[in-house]
């Protein structure tokens, strides 16, 4: 009796005051859209090199940040009904509609994509 208190009492505690600690940290998902957006980013203090020439110079690139809508899937690729889409993740990665990321949540915060994954 006291042993179904005790538990009954953690899952309430965990789920009021760590329900991230519910769901995994990392999820794969798929990218159902992939939209870029108009702001942009520098990769600075790059060195540039030309395999032809054999010479180098100093360089910057300028990129577009990118904007997905993201479908959690199992670790076969199919659809987890569990979670609902996931819009609005940002990257500087560019994936295309349909690739495999994995992406993480930590603490239950806002997603972010940490790479493409093959599964």
């Amino acid at each position: 009796m006291l042993e179904q208190m005790m538990r009954a009492v953690a899952r309430k505690i965990i789920a009021q005051e760590y329900p991230h600690a519910k769901s995994p940290a990392v999820v794969y998902a798929t990218v159902s859209k992939a939209t870029q957006l108009g702001e942009t980013f520098d990769l600075k203090d790059l060195v540039i090199h030309n395999d032809e020439t054999g010479s180098s110079f100093k360089g910057h690139i300028t990129a577009h940040w990118n904007e997905y809508t993201l479908t959690v899937v199992d670790r076969w690729g199919d659809e987890d009904e569990s979670f609902p889409p996931l819009p609005g993740v940002r990257s500087k990665g560019q994936y295309k509609a349909g690739a495999f990321v994995a992406v993480a949540m930590a603490y239950g915060d806002s997603p972010a994509i940490i790479g493409e994954v093959q599964l």
